[in-house]
């Protein structure tokens, strides 16, 4: 059964990335960026990584798809759609590199030995969230807020003069 649910999500999370990669729409990139981000959290999770996935989720989830939606926002995309087309050239050059790479970490996956988690790293990983959301927990709300304003302002600055 976890191995349908993981191939379940691997599956997800490849449509997801070829999706953000293929579609010429930005906002759409974006949303299937989001579904990709939330894939590959349920991936951490069916492993047993709830703290990667929750990192995930809020570092990837929130910081960075609303760095991806400031950016949408501030881009003149008039300009942008000149330049519009399929780069055969640099698709030629990196298929190669990325067929390369795939076969190895397929290798590595198949022929290579896993880590197991040991006992040591479970309890440092308990460690870290402890201290992360105590200790450091005050930085953490303030480099949000920090995040925000600087969004706010950025879209205001980016708007067009009416």
């Amino acid at each position: 059964m976890e191995w349908l649910i993981l191939g379940v999500l691997g599956f997800w999370l490849l449509a997801s990335v070829l999706g953000a990669v293929l579609v010429k729409s930005p906002v759409h990139s974006i949303l299937f960026f989001l579904s990709a981000v939330l894939a590959m959290a349920g991936i951490f999770l069916s492993l047993g990584a709830e703290l990667l996935a929750g990192l995930q989720l809020i570092i990837y989830a929130v910081a960075i798809v609303v760095f991806y939606v400031l950016v949408i926002t501030t881009i003149p995309w008039e300009k942008v759609k000149r330049f519009e087309g399929v780069y055969r050239r640099e698709f030629l050059m990196g298929l190669p590199v990325v067929l390369v790479v795939f076969a190895l970490m397929g290798y590595m996956v198949l022929k290579g030995k896993l880590a197991q988690p040991s006992e040591a790293v479970q309890d440092n990983v308990r460690e870290l969230g402890k201290t992360l959301f105590t200790s450091y927990l005050f930085p953490f709300e303030v480099a949000s807020v920090i995040l925000l304003v600087a969004m706010i302002g950025a879209i205001l600055l980016g708007r067009k003069e009416e």
